[in-house]
């Protein structure tokens, strides 16, 4: 009677190892978001209560959320020290369930901040696409629907009804680590609906800030590559670009928990991508008013008409040469002179 041969297991690298890289690279960006927290509440201290208590909440959350990875990771890396094999196949530890649940729902609440900012800058620019942002805000709030909708129709209704906390935890009720692939349809649709959000947000961000984008020179290419960047964080495309490279991980290794290393960096870039636009806000409007107060303490003879109202403003450029003003000068001061001596005593 022959026994049957042991389930193969990814190797420490791809499982372990790779949870480990992206707990270092998270509590990198955990304290850059720290950083870009206090820089909000010290340059910002009087903006919109929404927004001071949502960097909040964010910090709050991603604080649990290291903490609860960092215990994970000492339960796996340490207690389970030498037995690969037992770590993957013992039951999902407590904060490995809730960690995966702060994420969930810190994606859901910046996706809906991004959507309230989009909507207060149509108010602006008087060009919003109302359904654009109704579709962000619907994706944001509907990704643990159809993580849920894969279960039970049920379980999508009771969500409708204000128990979406409750089954998002219950989505993640797993057996162990290596069954994690079992729930690859529901990993599919989560992902996907997170991908087209963070597109529509994306674009849309993109697009006000090319509207605003009057004023801004680059004088070389440091300043266009920095130009850029900005663009790329404060979009929403970094975070669209984190979760694409996710899915298509898990597409490419799904016995491996390199998608869930990503997972442990995801939450933690939408964050840091959200108080970059706040900043990023705050420096524009700063910007700004330092231009507008330069301005009026220039004479008019020296204000010039903007690039983007060239049209509307045409100026001429008179030159004169710098010998013609220096004869007239020469002429006046002798004409004066001339004038001393002629006058009678």
């Amino acid at each position: 009677m022959s026994s049957q041969p042991l389930p193969v297991i990814p190797s420490l690298g791809d499982t372990f190892g790779a949870l480990f890289v992206g707990a270092t690279i998270g509590a990198i960006l955990f304290g850059i978001m720290n950083l870009q927290a206090l820089i909000y509440y010290k340059r910002y201290p009087n903006d919109w209560s929404l927004y001071r208590y949502s960097v909040a909440l964010f910090w709050i959350l991603d604080t649990v959320h290291v903490g609860l990875g960092t215990h994970a990771l000492y339960h796996y890396l340490i207690d389970m020290y030498g037995n690969l094999r037992g770590a993957l196949e013992e039951n999902v530890i407590w904060s490995m369930r809730l960690q995966l649940l702060v994420k969930v729902w810190t994606i859901v609440f910046v996706q809906g901040i991004y959507a309230i900012r989009l909507w207060k800058l149509g108010r602006h620019f008087h060009k919003i696409v109302p359904w654009s942002v109704f579709i962000a805000v619907a994706a944001s709030f509907g990704n643990t629907i159809h993580l849920l909708s894969t279960i039970s129709p049920a379980y999508t209704a009771l969500l409708l009804s204000g128990s979406a906390i409750h089954l998002s935890y219950e989505i993640y009720v797993m057996r162990n680590l290596v069954s994690i692939s079992m729930v690859n349809a529901s990993i599919y649709t989560f992902y996907s609906i997170i991908i087209t959000a963070d597109l529509i947000i994306a674009l849309m961000m993109c697009y006000y800030l090319h509207k605003s984008r009057k004023g801004m020179h680059f004088s070389s290419m440091a300043d266009l590559l920095l130009g850029l960047m900005r663009l790329v964080l404060v979009s929403g495309l970094a975070t669209s670009a984190c979760s694409l490279l996710s899915i298509l991980t898990f597409i490419a290794s799904p016995k491996t928990l390199i998608f869930v290393a990503i997972d442990l960096i995801l939450p933690k870039l939408y964050i840091n991508s959200l108080l970059a636009m706040f900043n990023y806000r705050r420096q524009r409007s700063s910007s700004k008013s330092n231009a507008e107060h330069i301005g009026r303490s220039i004479p008019a003879v020296l204000q010039f008409s903007p690039n983007d109202y060239e049209e509307h403003n045409k100026e001429t450029d008179i030159s004169i040469p710098l010998s013609d003003i220096q004869d007239i000068c020469s002429l006046d001061k002798s004409g004066n002179s001339k004038g001393t001596v002629d006058s009678p005593a």
